[in-house]
This record gives structure tokens, C-alpha cells and sequence, in this order.
């Protein structure tokens, strides 16, 4: 590998194996990890310096109440930003389905009715 997109370097890489943790430059190019390892030297479009950083797999959060918010915004930004890259929904024996959208969900206070017959105005 000539170069990557991404070069992370010195981050305190927790893999995810139930191993020890390790300092280590990680390449990525696209959405992929190219490489692990000692990488320093290597073009990249952009570097980032991590040391004292953890950098790990994202956190999976499996008992959610996010049913709507998947809907209403998918990007599921405020999980992103503290690491979790997956939600388990329809926990506690509910779920969001059958959900019929109102207009507006999204703009404001989310709006919308798990029963038709009973729709949220």
C-alpha cells in the first residue's frame, strides 16, 4: 500500500478481541481498514494524531428506547458522537411498528401515532 485516504497514528488500539490493548498507526481508505501497525512515512490525504487517544470498534447498545428516533433521524448523531454505532430497538416488549409517520415528525417535536386509529395532531 502506496497511500491512504486516513493515517491514525499512535492511537491505543482496543480491537475488540479481548486482548491487551496496543499503540499502532491504523490506515483506512474509503471504508476500510487497509493496515495496522507502523505505518508512519505513509502519504495519506489526511493524518490525524491520536497519541493518548483510544481508538476502538464502535459500542453496540443493546437495550435502546430509539424506536422513533431511528426513524426520525437516522444519522443517530448523539449516539455517534459517544461511539455507538448500533441500537437494539423494539425492547420491553413495544416497538415503534406498526408507526404511521404524521407530517412534521421530523421538524420540531416528533409527532406520530403507533396506532392509526388514534393519529397524533
Amino acid at each position: 500500500m502506496a497511500s491512504c485516504d486516513t493515517l491514525i497514528l499512535n492511537a491505543i488500539v482496543h480491537d475488540g478481541s479481548g486482548g491487551d490493548s496496543f499503540v499502532a498507526d491504523v490506515a483506512i481508505t474509503g471504508d476500510r481498514i487497509q493496515a495496522i501497525g507502523a505505518l508512519k512515512g505513509l502519504a495519506a490525504e489526511q493524518t490525524i494524531g491520536a497519541e493518548g487517544l483510544v481508538l476502538s470498534p464502535g459500542f453496540i447498545d443493546t437495550h435502546t428506547h430509539d424506536d422513533t428516533s431511528v426513524i426520525c433521524a437516522p444519522e443517530m448523531l448523539p449516539k455517534l458522537s459517544q461511539g455507538v454505532t448500533t441500537v437494539v430497538v423494539g425492547n420491553c416488549g413495544i416497538s415503534a411498528a406498526p408507526v404511521q409517520l404524521s407530517h412534521g415528525l421530523c421538524s420540531g417535536t416528533p409527532k406520530y401515532s403507533a396506532f392509526p386509529h388514534f393519529p397524533v395532531t
